[in-house]
């Protein structure tokens, strides 16, 4: 068994195969005797054969695929170079816009960009010849404010080495009391101290003379005051070359100190020079970056890019093979919404409209057959594609709730579409919504239920003269718009069935007369 739930809008139409349909007029027999009369139009004489059932839905044939030509640019259309009809090629020049502004732009940016080019590089140029004369002097020091502070720096250095060996030498010699000035001091105490002995010595002896004279011993004490004089001014010459000796060495430390501030103010002067290169090399660096960047014409150039696109889709070509079905531009028109639709002729679809009383029996991938308005048109075999799952819009984009009959978008792809089908052409699809093989099938009025909840068929033995009409149980398999396929142990092909049940029930078990 197949069964196609499939598309569109229409009527369904039951194609029934079947049966060498027997019809005869049933009638009340008046011959000899008074028996019952049935119609031989009431009869059908069953046979088991393929049966369909069918729907159709109104629909248009279109490209499976249009291409929409647009411009990104809103230009007036200099040449239009086709025509509706025209075949094309992917790449065809279509129409070409009067690209005048475009180029007028082009052109003033390509100046601006040479122009700062040429602006950038003599800054570059010129700050790049200061950088490296910085450089060079930092480098080989061969700079007159260079060579200045470090022939200063150097004189300091050497002022503090010899202050610093001045004031060693001289501290050395005083703790090694190797000063000969110093010497010759102690060496004058000394003797002044053993001339006190010696004369206190002599003092000594006269005194213990008798007889020794009073000028002697006046002579005497005056040697030995005169010895202690000397004494004393042998330590006082000594004391103060002592104190004269510190002086000398705190000088010498003094001239050292200021030897070496001398030298960190020479060091200080020196770095200073070298810094200031160092930031007029760097201030030259900066030039050069400066001068770099002015120079940067990366946004312009990103712009004349975006120009000369421009200047490229003022021409406007073909994205695709096919035919021209519409041109919606004129010379001096400007490119604004659809310029061109290019489609394929070849490759169609039928878009159907099936309501929604039908809409569940179509489903994706099943087999429909389309005829179009044409006269002589022929059957073209198609596959739904697509069945929506929305109703069609108003016109403001919103579900109709008019209440009428909603109608459902279903596409058709074309298997065989020749050069008869052609796009926007009307016609109608015809859906399979059930398919049988082979099957016994009488008009929905033949079957009926009865009380026992079992379906029965009316049968009659006979389509001749008379026949008896008897009551056969049967199952529904499958129940269209207008017929039923059944089957049951009484039903075969060839068993006459009375096509409409309950006009005849009472003539169950009765034999009947069959009129004309």
């Amino acid at each position: 068994m197949k069964m196609n739930t499939s598309m569109k809008r229409g009527r369904k139409t039951i194609s029934l195969i079947i049966v060498t349909s027997v019809l005869f007029t049933s009638t009340f027999f008046t011959g000899c005797g008074s028996k019952e009369g049935i119609k031989s139009g009431m009869i059908t004489t069953v046979q088991n054969s393929n049966y369909s059932e069918k729907f159709t839905a109104e629909g248009t044939i279109e490209c499976a695929e249009p291409h929409y030509i647009y411009s990104t640019l809103t230009l007036p259309a200099q040449e239009v170079l086709v025509k509706e009809g025209d075949k094309v090629k992917k790449g065809d020049l279509l129409c070409v816009l009067d690209s005048t502004t475009i180029e007028e732009q082009i052109a003033v940016k390509e100046a601006t960009i040479e122009l700062s080019g040429k602006r950038a590089a003599s800054s570059v140029a010129s700050a790049t010849i200061k950088y490296n004369g910085y450089n060079d002097a930092l480098t080989t020091g061969e700079n007159l404010t260079l060579v200045e502070a470090l022939g200063k720096q150097e004189a300091a250095r050497q002022a503090l080495e010899t202050s610093l060996k001045a004031y060693e030498d001289y501290k050395q010699t005083l703790d090694l009391g190797k000063d000969p000035t110093l010497i010759a001091a102690d060496q004058a105490v000394a003797t002044a101290s053993t001339a006190i002995q010696q004369a206190q010595s002599m003092q000594y002896e006269l005194d213990d003379i008798e007889g020794t004279s009073k000028i002697d011993k006046e002579q005497a004490e005056d040697a030995v005051d005169s010895a202690y004089l000397s004494y004393a001014q042998a330590t006082q010459n000594r004391d103060a070359l002592l104190r004269q000796s510190n002086i000398q060495l705190a000088n010498l430390a003094k001239a050292a100190e200021n030897a070496n501030l001398n030298y960190l103010v020479a060091q200080k002067g020196y770095a200073s020079a070298v810094k200031s290169l160092e930031n007029a090399k760097a201030e030259s660096a900066e030039a050069i970056t400066q001068a770099s960047l002015l120079g940067d014409t990366s946004v312009e150039e990103l712009q004349l890019a975006q120009l000369e696109n421009q200047l490229l889709n003022s021409q406007i070509v073909a994205d695709c093979s096919g035919t021209v079905t519409a041109v919606n531009i004129k010379v001096g028109e400007n490119s604004t919404g659809v310029l061109f639709v290019i489609e394929d002729t070849s490759d169609l679809i039928f878009t159907a409209k099936v309501s929604e009383k039908e809409i569940n029996n179509v489903s994706e991938g099943m087999t429909v057959s389309v005829t179009t308005n044409a006269e002589n048109s022929k059957d073209y075999k198609g596959t739904v594609e697509r069945v929506a799952a929305y109703t069609e819009k108003t016109a403001e984009g919103e579900t109709d709730t008019s209440g009428k009959d909603a109608e459902f978008f279903v596409t058709i792809r074309f298997e065989d579409a020749d050069e008869d089908a052609r796009i926007g052409m009307n016609g109608k699809a015809s859906f399979i919504a059930y398919e049988e093989e082979s099957g016994i099938a009488v008009p929905n009025e033949a079957v009926f239920s009865a009380d026992d909840g079992k379906k029965y068929v009316l049968t009659i033995s006979s389509d001749k003269k008379s026949g008896t009409i008897n009551k056969t149980e049967v199952s529904t398999i499958y129940k269209g718009k207008r017929e039923s396929l059944i089957e049951g142990k009484g039903i075969s092909s060839g068993t006459h069935v009375i096509v409409d049940a309950a006009s005849y029930m009472d003539m169950v078990g009765k034999e009947v007369n069959i009129t004309d």
